[in-house]
């Protein structure tokens, strides 16, 4: 079974053994590096994300998300609200405000972070990520860029469905621009 059918036997079937979703999540990270990231780049794969939702989730009225995409220099390079309210509220935007943090102090996707603990029997305070700071649940991904390996430049952000779903949104949106990860010079 290929990782991504396994992934979503995981979100279908609500499983929630570490041991299985780690290795999917770290490979995850690990393919997905950018040739390069811009401003296009990411308005780009923003609009993906909320295609993507729009195309699962239609215009449910029970269900929202905030996307973000941002740069750790301080640039937003992508900011969208799909959904009404009370589908999406102001604390998605806390939350996905604590997933870009543990992003950017741990180079890690925000779910990894969180499983990661959860597998180890810690919680996120008793690690210095106390929410609303931190946010150690899916939905923050690294921005990393090919051949750049000490730390990711950025984030991309979903908050507003269960955490695996923000996740995956991401990942798969990230597949459908895929030839934003290949080298134009190739």
């Amino acid at each position: 079974m290929s990782q991504a059918n396994t992934f979503q036997t995981i979100l279908n079937n609500k499983v929630t053994d570490h041991d299985v979703i780690l290795p999917i999540i770290a490979e995850h990270e690990r393919q997905i590096r950018f040739s390069g990231f811009t401003a296009d780049s990411a308005f780009e794969l923003g609009s993906t994300i909320r295609s993507l939702f729009l195309e699962r989730y239609g215009s449910a009225g029970d269900k929202g998300i905030v996307i973000a995409i941002e740069l750790f220099n301080g640039h937003r390079l992508f900011s969208a609200v799909v959904g009404h309210s009370p589908a999406v509220a102001a604390g998605n935007w806390e939350w996905a405000h604590g997933k870009s943090n543990t992003v950017r102090k741990t180079s890690k996707s925000s779910l990894r972070v969180g499983v990661e603990l959860a597998k180890g029997g810690k919680q996120p305070e008793n690690s210095m990520l106390p929410f609303p700071e931190y946010a150690c649940h899916g939905g923050g991904f690294p921005v990393w860029i090919k051949g750049v390996d000490v730390a990711p430049i950025g984030v991309i952000l979903v908050s507003g469905l269960p955490q695996l779903e923000d996740h995956q949104l991401i990942v798969d949106s990230i597949a459908k621009v895929s030839y934003l990860l290949a080298d134009p010079s190739k």
